[in-house]
């Protein structure tokens, strides 16, 4: 068994819905009581029940997450002592602290502003012009899947949200069916901050919302208002995703070291071709929080207006891709718009992308989406501003022009597309505004179909005709992205096909 407790009381770092918390916040957030005392939380071995164990040892099961359980020790005994014997327990995977987190002090500065707004500034906002949203949004906006915000709650009756939001999310901290982003206005934590955790749910369900407008939410709230969890309740809100259907799971919170609780949970999402997405974190530190650094997450770096990295992102090799986290626009708790800085508002633009991606090709699997996703980008390493963090912001910036033309062709046009007696274009790529010509594998002229990456229908060619001027059956010039010109033979069926990739 591996035990994960010893030594790291003074290590870990609290779980904090502001990985979010911007240049200013603290370069460390570990207190004394980082976890909950007189409980340990434990992963069991396949074929072993926690009666045995709790035999054992005279602890009683709080929360049950099979095979992971959240225990209380007795009460003349300490956490440390009953993790001491588990070491050696031949029954238990793992055992460790149940670790409390809470948000970092400088949460508050994640809203650079609380604003009142409007929706029509949320949905224009630069950065939609800036990763080329309405162009991907002509082939795909997300529909069919569902992702999963893991966080604060979402403000359900938000305007900007309307028709997104799916009714089967849950609350983990109240323990209801209500997973509202709300704040009591009470100091609760008695930081000298009051509510400084509130909102920032509905921030990152507001940008998925932005890139992904036609996926639909899932709600799960396991941060309090302060901002506050601890990751057996993040484990419970990651199985609760992938048990109602989510294909894409945001978390936008983190910690400094692996817990098995999350660890666990992260590995059977991953395992079941779920795409996970965490942020890289705000120290400004050549380091990647815990969960983006698990294996199966895609981590996340931050970066500012002209795409060079935000001064407050972490930076390291292992980062999947950055995308834009300074200045971001978005709903808030409170039915009005804030904006925010911090790597937790970059994650959901990657989460967003999924979405685009997993919608224009439902059968990926989770390496591919995330494949992928890393391919869905412009490069930003050579920008002047960045050379000191080459190599550490990931592949590159997320641009959803570029992850329509990456994503591979849906399963169910590839036959067609793919037969043994291709049309060759020329050239290939082609530029907006330049007519492609169709060069035929026989002299049989046929007629030949245009479709986007969907498999719409956007022009038909008549048989006697061998270019392609670009335009839709409308006489619309079509975006830039992937489409297929198909022939087929004198009974109708595909006779042969190719991609034509028009660039901008």
């Amino acid at each position: 068994m591996r035990a994960t407790h010893s030594g790291l009381r003074k290590q870990r770092l609290p779980l904090a819905a502001a990985i979010a918390a911007s240049i200013a916040a603290p370069a460390s957030f570990a207190r004394a009581d980082e976890y909950a005392a007189g409980q340990v939380q434990v992963l069991l071995l396949p074929g072993v029940s926690i009666e045995t164990i709790n035999a054992r040892y005279g602890t009683t099961t709080l929360k049950a997450l099979h095979p992971l359980y959240l225990l209380d020790v007795p009460a003349n005994v300490t956490e440390d002592d009953v993790l001491l014997d588990m070491d050696d327990d031949p029954e238990i995977d793992e055992s460790e602290y149940a670790w409390e987190n809470e948000t970092p002090e400088g949460t508050r500065q994640m809203v650079v502003a609380a604003i009142g707004g409007t929706i029509a500034g949320y949905l224009d906002q630069s950065v939609t012009t800036r990763l080329h949203l309405d162009e991907a949004h002509q082939h795909t906006t997300g529909e069919g899947v569902i992702v999963a915000i893991i966080d604060s709650g979402v403000a359900l009756n938000h305007p900007a949200l309307a028709g997104a939001l799916l009714s089967n999310g849950y609350d983990f901290v109240d323990n209801d069916s209500d997973p509202t982003d709300v704040a009591n206005g009470t100091d609760d934590d008695l930081d000298g901050d009051t509510d400084e955790g509130a909102g920032h749910g509905t921030m990152i369900a507001g940008i998925v919302h932005l890139v992904a407008p036609g996926a639909k939410i899932l709600p799960i709230r396991v941060l309090d208002d302060e901002g506050r969890g601890d990751t057996f309740t993040v484990a419970e809100g990651i199985r609760w995703a992938v048990d109602h259907g989510a294909t894409v799971i945001n978390l936008s919170l983190g910690l400094d070291s692996k817990v098995l609780a999350m660890e666990h949970e992260i590995m059977m999402a991953d395992a079941a071709g779920i795409t996970v997405v965490g942020a890289a974190g705000n120290a400004d530190a050549q380091d990647i929080l815990y969960p983006a650094r698990e294996d199966g997450c895609l981590s996340v770096a931050a970066v500012d207006s002209l795409d060079i990295k935000a001064t407050f992102s972490n930076h390291h090799s292992d980062v999947d891709l950055s995308a834009p986290g300074d200045g971001i626009y978005a709903p808030y708790h409170d039915g009005a718009y804030a904006v925010g800085a911090g790597t937790s508002f970059a994650a959901p633009f990657v989460s967003g992308q999924a979405a685009l991606i997993r919608s224009l090709n439902p059968g990926l699997s989770g390496y591919q989406v995330r494949h992928t996703v890393r391919q869905g980008v412009v490069p930003v390493d050579a920008l002047p501003g960045n050379l000191p963090y080459q190599g550490q912001l990931g592949t590159g910036r997320f641009d959803a022009l570029v992850t329509f033309q990456q994503t591979p062709v849906a399963a169910d046009v590839i036959p067609p597309l793919f037969a043994t007696t291709p049309l060759r274009v020329v050239p290939n790529p082609s530029s907006i505004g330049t007519v492609v010509a169709f060069e035929r594998p026989t002299e049989e002229a046929s007629a030949i179909t245009i479709l986007d990456a969907s498999g719409r229908i956007v022009r038909r060619l008549e048989a006697s005709t061998s270019t392609w001027d670009g335009l839709d059956e409308a006489g619309r010039g079509v975006a830039a992205g992937i489409y297929f010109a198909r022939t087929a033979d004198g009974s109708g069926r595909t006779a042969g096909g190719t991609v034509v990739r028009i660039a901008r």
